[in-house]
C-alpha cells in the first residue's frame, strides 16, 4: 500500500470536533488509522477525491466495529500465547494439510495432537492424520518444519485469523482503506473527528492612556501523530454538529410470515366435454420491431466509466486583514469567525501548545461601576469597543496596569463593534449604598363596562451615595435594576446609558467627600373594584379628591340607591318567605291532628275548631304569595334600573 497523504490543513472548533485535510502524492490504495470513538464522524465526513491526477477513487472499506478476539473465539480461532501451534493444529481438525519434514512430504487429513510424557525431558508431540483409506500416520512435531494448508476453507480461516489478529493488536484503532486505481498527483482526504476546543486567553496591558490587547489560543493536537508545518485555522461560532451511530450496523425487526397449512387434497375429477374437430394451429407472429423477445438474452456488461473527480471549495479566501501585527487573517465564514494562523504550525503527537493569535490596540477607559448586592465597594472596570476586527471568543484575562498585575476578568463573546466591559478588581477606596423609599397615590377612577379601576401611582426613591478615600474626584456609576413596566422620572437625574436590564447613573465624589444621586422610579397599578362593592362615602371622597366629575357622581349615586333599595326589597321579601313557612309548619300539624280525630263529640267540636285554624294559615299562605311576587318584580325593576343607569354612564 502506498504511504496515506499528511495533514496539511486543521480547523479547529468551539463545540467538540475538529476538520482534518489530507493531501500529497499517491499511487495505489492507502490505509488510514482511526480511533473507534472516531469511526462514526469519519464515516458522517469523510471525502476524498483527486485534485491532480488521473487516478480513479474507489470504494472506502473500514473494518467491523466488533471485538477481534471475540470474532476469533467464534471462529475456534483464538489462539493462546505459548499454544500457537498445537491451537491453530488443533482448530484444522478434518481438514487436509502437507507437512514438511526435512526432505519428506506428508499427506493427510488432521485427527488431532497425541502427547505423550517425555520424563525428565519435554513432552513428545504427534500430529495424528489420516494418510489414507484405513491407515493414520503419526508426524512428530519437533521435526516438522511447515505446514501447508490443503483446502481453500482452510486458507480463509488463515486470512482471517491474521487479519483479526492484527486488528486485536491495534487495541481501540480500526483501519479505514481507501482503493485508488492509478496515480494521483494531489489527493485530497478530509474528515471531521472528535477533539477537545480550542481555547482563548487574554492579557491586557494599561499604560496611561493607552492599552494593548494580546491574544494566545490554546490547542490540542486531535490526531495520533505527528503535525509539522500545518495551516491552522481556529473558528468562532457554534455550528449545528451531532452524534449519529454510522458504525455499527443497523437490523431491522422483520414480520415473520408462517407458511398456510395444507391438508392432502382429494384428486379433482372433471366433466368430459364434447369432442370438437381440432382446429389448424397457426404460426405465431414475428415480434414487432422494438418489442422485448419473450426471453431476454443477456446483455454484454457496460464498459467501466471513470469515476468522476469531485472538487471541493479552496480551502479559505484571503483574509480580511489583521489587527496589530500579523499573526492571524479574520476572516468572515457565513455566521463563521475564523482566525487563519499566519504562521505553520508544529504540533507533537498527544501535544498541546499555546500560539499568539492575535493584538490589538483598543481605546480603553477605566470606570467605577456600582451594583446592589455586589459589596459596598465598586467594581474597577475597563471599558472599549471592540473596533479591532475580530471577534472576540470568550476566555479568561490577565491586566497589567502600568506594568503591574491588577487583577484578571472574563472576556465575553464579543462581535465586532460591539462594547466590551471587563471588571477586573475592586475599589476598596470607595464604599457605596442604596436605600429605597415607596409611596403610592390615586391618580383616577376608570369606568368599565363591568368592573371599576382605581388607577394608582407609585413611586420609588433610589437614595445612591458613595464615599470616596481617594485624593482626587472620582466618577462612580450606579447601575439600577430595571423592572417591567417601571420607567425613571423624567424630572430627576437622567441615565448616561440603558442596557437590558440596567439604567446607569453617574455620581461625581468628591476626593475624601460623598457623592450623592436621588432618582425616582414610577409606575402605574390598576386595582379592579366590583360596582356592587361601592359605598355613598366612597363615592363621596372620589368627588372630594376630582377622582370623579360631578355626572358621574350623581349617575354611581342613583346606581346605589337603586341596589340598595334592591337589596331592601329583597329582605323584606325573605321575611315573607319566612311567614309563608311557618305557615306552611302549622299546616303540616294541623292536618297532622285532623286525621286522627273523629266526627262526633267533643272531638268532632275540636275537628271543625282546626279546620278553621287550617283555612286561616290558607289565608295567610295566599297574601305572602302575593306580596313575595310583588316585591320580587320590584327588586328586579330595581336592579334593572340600576344596570341601565350604569350603562348608559360607561357606553356599554
Amino acid at each position: 500500500m502506498t504511504e496515506v497523504p499528511s495533514v496539511k490543513r486543521l480547523v479547529m472548533f468551539r463545540h467538540g470536533v475538529a476538520y482534518v485535510e489530507r493531501s500529497g502524492a499517491a499511487d495505489g490504495d492507502f490505509e488510514m488509522s482511526f480511533k473507534r470513538d472516531e469511526m462514526n464522524d469519519v464515516l458522517k465526513s469523510l471525502s476524498v477525491w483527486v485534485a491532480s491526477g488521473d487516478g480513479r477513487v474507489g470504494a472506502v472499506g473500514f473494518e467491523a466495529p466488533d471485538d477481534p478476539r471475540e470474532a476469533l473465539r467464534d471462529r475456534n480461532l483464538l489462539l493462546e500465547p505459548g499454544q500457537v501451534a498445537q491451537g491453530l493444529l488443533t482448530a484444522l481438525c478434518g481438514r487436509s494439510v502437507v507437512i514438511q519434514c526435512g526432505d519428506d512430504e506428508v499427506r493427510g487429513e488432521v485427527i488431532g495432537i497425541e502427547q505423550t510424557p517425555g520424563g525428565e525431558s519435554a513432552p513428545r508431540r504427534q500430529l495424528v492424520l489420516r494418510t489414507g483409506d484405513g491407515s493414520v500416520g503419526l508426524v512428530d512435531l519437533a521435526t516438522a518444519r511447515s505446514l501447508q494448508l490443503s483446502e481453500s476453507p482452510s486458507r480463509a480461516d488463515l486470512d482471517f485469523l491474521i487479519d483479526r489478529s492484527r486488528a486485536a493488536s491495534t487495541g481501540t484503532s480500526r483501519s479505514v482503506s481507501v482503493q485508488l486505481a492509478g496515480r494521483a498527483d494531489d489527493l485530497r482526504v478530509a474528515y471531521v473527528i472528535p477533539a477537545p476546543v480550542w481555547r482563548v486567553s487574554y492579557r491586557l496591558a494599561v499604560e496611561a492612556d493607552e492599552a494593548v490587547l494580546m491574544a494566545w489560543a490554546i490547542v490540542h493536537n486531535p490526531v495520533d501523530e505527528n503535525l509539522d508545518e500545518i495551516q491552522l485555522t481556529l473558528t468562532t461560532g457554534q455550528p449545528v454538529s451531532f452524534v449519529i451511530d454510522l458504525y455499527e450496523a443497523k437490523r431491522v425487526q422483520r414480520t415473520k410470515v408462517e407458511e398456510t397449512s395444507r391438508a392432502a387434497a382429494a384428486p379433482t375429477q372433471f366433466e368430459r366435454a364434447p369432442r370438437r374437430r381440432a382446429t389448424p394451429k397457426a404460426g405465431a407472429p414475428p415480434p414487432a420491431p422494438g418489442a422485448a423477445a419473450p426471453y431476454p438474452a443477456a446483455l454484454p456488461p457496460a464498459a467501466p466509466q471513470p469515476m468522476p473527480a469531485y472538487g471541493m471549495a479552496d480551502a479559505m479566501a484571503a483574509g480580511m486583514g489583521s489587527a496589530g501585527e500579523d499573526l492571524s487573517a479574520g476572516v468572515e465564514r457565513g455566521e463563521l469567525f475564523e482566525y487563519q494562523l499566519s504562521m505553520p504550525v508544529s504540533l507533537k503527537r498527544g501535544g498541546s501548545a499555546m500560539v499568539p493569535l492575535a493584538t490589538a490596540k483598543p481605546k480603553a477607559r477605566k470606570e467605577r461601576i456600582w451594583r446592589d448586592g455586589s459589596g459596598p465597594n465598586p467594581d474597577l472596570v475597563l471599558t472599549f469597543d471592540n473596533d479591532t476586527e475580530l471577534v472576540l471568543e470568550e476566555g479568561p484575562l490577565v491586566v497589567y496596569d502600568e506594568g503591574s498585575y491588577a487583577g484578571e476578568a472574563m472576556v465575553p463573546y464579543s462581535a465586532r463593534g460591539a462594547q466590551v466591559r471587563l471588571a477586573f478588581a475592586k475599589d476598596l477606596a470607595v464604599r457605596c449604598r442604596h436605600d429605597t423609599s415607596h409611596h403610592s397615590e390615586m391618580a383616577g377612577v376608570r369606568l368599565g363596562d363591568k368592573v371599576l379601576a382605581e388607577e394608582h401611582l407609585d413611586t420609588c426613591v433610589h437614595k445612591l451615595r458613595a464615599d470616596s478615600d481617594h485624593g482626587d474626584d472620582v466618577e462612580v456609576v450606579f447601575e439600577l435594576r430595571k423592572t417591567p413596566g417601571r420607567s425613571i422620572d423624567n424630572d430627576g437625574p437622567k441615565p448616561i446609558e440603558e442596557t437590558a436590564s440596567y439604567w446607569r447613573f453617574q455620581v461625581t465624589v468628591p476626593a475624601h467627600g460623598t457623592g450623592q444621586l436621588e432618582v425616582s422610579e414610577i409606575w402605574r397599578r390598576s386595582q379592579r373594584v366590583q360596582y356592587s362593592t361601592l359605598s355613598a362615602s366612597q363615592l363621596k371622597a372620589w368627588l372630594d379628591r376630582r377622582h370623579l366629575d360631578e355626572h358621574a357622581y350623581k349617575a354611581l349615586s342613583g346606581v346605589l340607591q337603586a341596589w340598595e333599595q334592591a337589596a331592601k326589597l329583597d329582605s323584606e321579601r325573605a321575611m315573607f318567605e319566612q311567614i309563608k313557612q311557618a305557615a306552611f309548619d302549622k299546616q303540616s300539624k294541623l292536618s297532622e291532628q285532623l286525621a286522627v280525630l273523629r266526627d262526633s263529640g267533643d272531638e268532632g267540636k275540636l275537628r271543625l275548631r282546626y279546620v278553621r285554624e287550617l283555612g286561616d294559615e290558607q289565608t295567610k299562605v295566599n297574601d305572602c304569595e302575593d306580596k313575595i311576587r310583588r316585591l320580587y318584580d320590584e327588586a328586579t325593576e330595581q336592579r334593572a334600573e340600576a344596570e341601565r343607569r350604569l350603562a348608559k354612564l360607561t357606553g356599554g
